[in-house]
Order: C-alpha cells, then sequence, then structure tokens
C-alpha cells in the first residue's frame, strides 16, 4: 500500500510539473505572438497641448492662456489638461519603428486621431502627413482639433491609431483610446463673429458693422453688453441687458446675439485706416471679451464717380439728356410728315397769300408816292 501511495504521488508530481510547463508555454506563445504582432510599430509618446486665445478672453479668472499635459500611453488615459468650448487642441504623437537591425522600412506611415461624438453627434477626425521610418527611428507628427462652441460638457472618446506597411505590403498598426473631458465655465460670453462691409471706403463713404456673440457658459447671462467703439470716427454705439440663454438648455438663436450698425463716412475724412472695437461685457461692464475691425478710408479719385457700385444704378452727367426715340407705325410717320409739308407751304393758305399781295401793294404805292413828292420839290 506505501509502494502504491509513493507512486501516486510521483505520478501526481510529473503531471503538475508538465502542466505547468504546459501552461508555461502556452503563456510563452501568446506572449510572442502579442509582441509579433506588436512589433514594428509602436506609439511611444503623447503629449497635449490646450490654447484657449481664439475661444475665451480670461478677463474674469486669472488662466494662462496655454496648458499642456503628457498623456500615459495605454487604452483609457484621461487627458488631464482643461479643454473649453472653442479650444484648440494640439496632440504630438511620437511614432517608432521597433525592428531592429535588417528588419524592414515602414512606408507611408500616417497617424489618426479621432474624437467621437464631440460635434453635435458626430465625429472629429484628423491625420497627419505620410512619412517613412527606418529600423530604429521614430517621427513626432502634431494633429490639431478646434473644439466646436455649442459642444456638450462631459467626457469623449480620443482614439488614436498609427498606420504603415514594409515593402511587401504587409501592414502595421499601433492604436490608443483615451479619454478628453470637455468642461464649461459658469460665465463664458464670446465674440464669435465681426464683419465689416465692405472694409474700405471711397466715392461711396456707407459700411455696415456686423457682430455675433455667443453664450457657452452654463449660465443663463441677462446683463450682456456689446459695443461698437471708435473715438477717430465718432463710432460710439452702446447696447446692454441682452439676455443669452444658457448654452445647455437653449437653441443656436437662444444662446446667440446679433447686432448691426450701419455707418457714413463724412466726407471730409482724410486718407487712412480707422480702428474699430468690439467690446463684450457681462454684467454690463466687465470686459469679457474685445476684437478690432480695420476701416480703411480712401479718396474718391477723379472720373471715378460714374463707376458703378453694388446696389447702385450707373447715372448720366446731369448736363447730358438723352431722349429715345419712340418706335413709330408707318401710318404715324406719314401723317407727321403731311402735317409738317402743311406748316411750312405758305401756298395751300389764300389768306396768308391775300396778306402778301396786300402787303406789297401797299409798297408799290408807298415808293410812287415818295418818288413824285421828290419831283416836285425839284421843280419848285
Amino acid at each position: 500500500m506505501r509502494t502504491m501511495s509513493a507512486f501516486g504521488d510521483v505520478l501526481s508530481s510529473a503531471l503538475n510539473y508538465k502542466m505547468k510547463i504546459v501552461v508555461f508555454s502556452l503563456a510563452l506563445m501568446i506572449l510572442l505572438a502579442v509582441t509579433t504582432i506588436a512589433a514594428g510599430l509602436e506609439i511611444t509618446e503623447i503629449d497635449a497641448n490646450v490654447d484657449y486665445d481664439e475661444a475665451y478672453a480670461y478677463r474674469v479668472e486669472n488662466r494662462d492662456r496655454k496648458d499642456s499635459t503628457t498623456v500615459p500611453v495605454a487604452n483609457n488615459s484621461k487627458i488631464d489638461i482643461d479643454i473649453l468650448p472653442g479650444s484648440n487642441v494640439t496632440f504630438t504623437i511620437r511614432v517608432e519603428n521597433t525592428f531592429q537591425g535588417e528588419d524592414p522600412d515602414l512606408r507611408g506611415v500616417f497617424v489618426t486621431i479621432t474624437i467621437e461624438e464631440v460635434d453635435d453627434g458626430a465625429d472629429l477626425d484628423e491625420q497627419s502627413i505620410d512619412f517613412d521610418l527606418e529600423p530604429g527611428d521614430d517621427e513626432r507628427v502634431d494633429i490639431k482639433f478646434s473644439i466646436p462652441l455649442d459642444v456638450d460638457a462631459g467626457t469623449y472618446n480620443a482614439i488614436v491609431e498609427a498606420e504603415g506597411e514594409d515593402r511587401n505590403e504587409t501592414s502595421y498598426k499601433s492604436k490608443v483610446n483615451l479619454k478628453l473631458e470637455v468642461k464649461k465655465e459658469s460665465h463664458d460670453i464670446r465674440i464669435t463673429k465681426v464683419l465689416l462691409n465692405p472694409g474700405t471706403v471711397d466715392c461711396s463713404r456707407k459700411t455696415k458693422l456686423i457682430a455675433e456673440i455667443i453664450n457657452a457658459g452654463s449660465n443663463a447671462e441677462n446683463q450682456v453688453a456689446l459695443e461698437f467703439k471708435s473715438s477717430s470716427l465718432g463710432v460710439n454705439s452702446f447696447d446692454k441687458d441682452i439676455f443669452l440663454e444658457s448654452s445647455d438648455e437653449a437653441s443656436e438663436e437662444e444662446k446667440a446675439h446679433t447686432k448691426t450698425l450701419n455707418m457714413e463716412v463724412p466726407s471730409f475724412f482724410n486718407d487712412g485706416t480707422y480702428p474699430i472695437f468690439v467690446n463684450l461685457y457681462w454684467k454690463n461692464f466687465v470686459l469679457f471679451d474685445q476684437k478690432t475691425v480695420d476701416l480703411v478710408v480712401k479718396d474718391c479719385a477723379a472720373g471715378s464717380t460714374n463707376v458703378e457700385t453694388k446696389g447702385e444704378t450707373k447715372k448720366e452727367p446731369e448736363s447730358v439728356t438723352v431722349i429715345e426715340p419712340k418706335e413709330q407705325t408707318e401710318e404715324q410717320t406719314k401723317e407727321e410728315l403731311m402735317t409738317t409739308s402743311e406748316e411750312i407751304s405758305i401756298f395751300n393758305s389764300p389768306i396768308l397769300l391775300l396778306m402778301i399781295l396786300g402787303g406789297f401793294a401797299i409798297v408799290v404805292l408807298a415808293v410812287l408816292v415818295a418818288f413824285g413828292y421828290l419831283k416836285k420839290t425839284k421843280l419848285v
């Protein structure tokens, strides 16, 4: 019995040892397979930078204009920077060819980043230029995104993918899934558009200034002021107590406002460039955003008054009047010719003929009387 028991123990130990070898071999094979699949192309570094310069003035908060972070190259890593509506986000991706020695070059390598459902339910995706990588080499590429102004606050998937192929057209890929969080400030109002049409005036001194503002914050605003100001042009237009609905709850029309100002520059203004400031105020006096647009004034060149402008018709000189002839029928033409002939022919009128003959007789009689008087005077 002891012998059988000892034999069983030895057999059990052998089986356990073999099982361990099998499990280890399988794990090694899986690891080698994964390594083989990933070999050749790898995303080795990810940096993220956000620029608020075009997105938000930050007149109230003491915030730096730029922020940056290094993102761990691992799935579900969080991009740890404050990304706001309208921000410009730049990703710097480092891609490496992990082959060594005589292993193949990688050609047509490119990087694609996709931010899912961030644009009103649609994806944003951008792609880098193509480049080649020799074994052991790496390349850094920049990919820039503009986060939409009407984005909802929340966390979005950002997928980073690198792809290339060798001479045999064997494809190599690397992929990392990241988490991108969009935040909203409580009070965030922006100038989104400034348009001066036309931007240059000469003979016609009229122009139109249009500005559009939007509430990108989470709170409704009922004391927003929008100002057009230019001391050199004498422009001072101030609208206050503008209401903008919260961006989380409003339609595009409810959270935006447009202001239009028709302007006419006096003719005595000299040539030059005149700046116009567009100022946006929170609580009607706290400056949140500002844009500047330049109006170029030129003299009206000689002879350019007849130049046709958009919305105006070309005018003839006042001293010239042009009357276009009317179309006439053949009967009207004959009638007018007959009337003209009657007006210029005196022999067709008996009264005129008698008047002419009578006048001629009076002249002859007067001549005879004068001649007789002169003759009698000489005889005396």
